[in-house]
Parts: C-alpha cells; sequence; structure tokens
C-alpha cells in the first residue's frame, strides 16, 4: 500500500494523506494556529497540523505551490518543512498548480470523465513573468490534457498598464493567450488591494456586488459597485471559458475549480446558462485542495 502526503504551500497551507489511492485525511494549518487564510514565510515555522503524521512513514511527500512571491523561495519552505516528517523521497513542481486544482475537483466529482475549468485568483507561476489564471484541461483516470490556457502579465505590469497587449501561441501541448489585462479572480484581487480589504477580502467584494443597487452607507456603495462590475464583467469571462471548452471536446461534464470558484452567485449563472451540460464544482476549489491533488498527481499521473 501507498502512503503519500499531499501539502500545499500556498495560502491556506494543507496537508492530505492519500492511502492506497483514498484520501483518509485532509487538515488546514489555520484550524491549529488560529491564523486565517496561513501563508508561510518564516524559515522556521513548525507546522502544527504535522502531529496528526506523528506516526506515519510516507512512501512519498508531494508539495504544491503556486510560485512564491517573497524574498523566501518555496525551495527554502519545502526543505523547513520536509525536515518535520519522515519520507523516503519527495516531489515538488510549481508549474502543475492547475493540475492539481483540477485533480482534486476530479477526485470529488461523480464523472468518470470531465472538462475542468480553473479560475485562479493570483495566478499560478507559469514561466517568468506569466501567471496562468485561466485554463481548460480534459481529465480521465489516465489522462489530464491541456487544452486551453489564458497568460496574464497583470501581477508585474499592474492594472493601469498603458496599452492592451496580446498575443497567441503554443505551449506544451496547449494553446496559449498572453494578455497583461487583470481578469478572473485576479481582477477581484486587484480591487481588493484597491479598496483596502485584507487578503480574502475577494468574498466581500463579490458578497457586496448584490448590495450595489439597494440603500446600504455611502462608503459602501461605490465599493458594491465596483464588486458588482467584477461579478458581471468575470461572469462573462467564465462563460466564454466554457464556450471555447465545448469547441475543444464534445463531454458534457464540467468541473469548475479554482479559487474564483467559490464565487457561488456566478457559479450558479454558470449552470442557468448552460442546461446541457452536467456542472460539478471542486468543494476545495482553492489552493488547499491542492494538497489532495498534488497526492493523486503522484500516485495516478506521474511517469
Amino acid at each position: 500500500m501507498t502512503k503519500i502526503l499531499g501539502v500545499n504551500i500556498s495560502h491556506n497551507v494543507s496537508f492530505a494523506l492519500v492511502n492506497n489511492n483514498k484520501v483518509e485525511e485532509y487538515y488546514e494549518e489555520d484550524r491549529f494556529n488560529k491564523l486565517k487564510r496561513f501563508y508561510n514565510n518564516d524559515l522556521n515555522y513548525k507546522y502544527l497540523a504535522l502531529k496528526k503524521f506523528k506516526n506515519i512513514t510516507f512512501d512519498c511527500v508531494v508539495i504544491s505551490s503556486f510560485g512564491r512571491h517573497s524574498d523566501i523561495s518555496d525551495f527554502e519552505i519545502c526543505q523547513g518543512l520536509l525536515k518535520q516528517v519522515k519520507y523516503k523521497t519527495h516531489y515538488f513542481n510549481w508549474y502543475k498548480h492547475h493540475i492539481y486544482h483540477v485533480i482534486c475537483g476530479y477526485y470529488f466529482s461523480p464523472f468518470k470523465e470531465a472538462i475542468a475549468i480553473v479560475r485562479d485568483g493570483g495566478g499560478a507561476q507559469l514561466k517568468d513573468s506569466f501567471q496562468e489564471i485561466d485554463s481548460i484541461y480534459y481529465i480521465n483516470k489516465k489522462e489530464i490534457k491541456p487544452f486551453y490556457k489564458i497568460l496574464s502579465n497583470a501581477r508585474f505590469d499592474w492594472l493601469e498598464h498603458k496599452e492592451k497587449k496580446e498575443r497567441y501561441f503554443n505551449y506544451e501541448g496547449a494553446d496559449c493567450y498572453l494578455t497583461n489585462e487583470s481578469i478572473g479572480g485576479y481582477y477581484y484581487t486587484i480591487i481588493r488591494k484597491k479598496v483596502g480589504f485584507e487578503l480574502g477580502g475577494e468574498g466581500q467584494l463579490m458578497g457586496l456586488a448584490a448590495y450595489a443597487d439597494k440603500p446600504i452607507k455611502e462608503e459602501l456603495k461605490k465599493i458594491a459597485k465596483m464588486g458588482k462590475h467584477a461579478q458581471e464583467k468575470t461572469l462573462q469571462e467564465a462563460i466564454e471559458l466554457i464556450k471555447k471548452a465545448k469547441e475543444y471536446s464534445s463531454c458534457k461534464n464540467i468541473i469548475l475549480t479554482g479559487g474564483y470558484h467559490l464565487n457561488c452567485s456566478n457559479n450558479f449563472k454558470l449552470v442557468k446558462s448552460f442546461p446541457e451540460l452536467n456542472f460539478f464544482v471542486d468543494p476545495i476549489p482553492y489552493d488547499g485542495g491542492t494538497a489532495v491533488g498534488a497526492a493523486l498527481y503522484y500516485e495516478n499521473y506521474h511517469r
């Protein structure tokens, strides 16, 4: 029997024990240290959730991240983590962040095959300054195939860029669209920072959007209208993404994953917009779920 520990070192630090291809345990570090949406930047930090696995010897530790943007590297964080666990080997590849989202959603879904629509908040580091924000994948029990990716460098070029830039290319078998626009969940991140909300405030914007046309305090009215605009803009983007997915495959099973799909209101509107499709929303669509996806990737798809 194979015991794999999946670890997410992005925000919402999490741990998943996969035993013989079954997720047996899942924990998020913030449940132990009481620091909401915990994101570790301390090389000497001792992971409290690991006490749940103190008597287990793992066959492999698989680590997921979105690509760290700080003075501390992912490699250094990995080394600090691995000192705390007993392991035979470990696997780390931050380019597979979206694939881990896909696998987590697929594992919990009832589907034998599916198209996964991944929409991230900050996006996954792909190459240089490219962030993989949106993507479309096909998945079944034997393979994962990338169809389409939207890559944005808005994180490095910011929202008020001087001119719109775009180009298309093929990268490792996937059609890619490169833009300097802020899209999807990252558009919320831009607004969240502008209005002074803390990390996780994207959800507050989604909630306030419903009050944009209601009588509320004037200081909230402007923020609510910004949230409403973001809801409408990103919903149309999601609709176009699903239309694009239909061009690649006739599969009618759709998995929604990535942090953006915590957006219950727009998820519902997507379901209503495509009544001919079967939708499943990943129960852990944010980065915490990549601990599950990373472990199952190593067990089933890593060659």
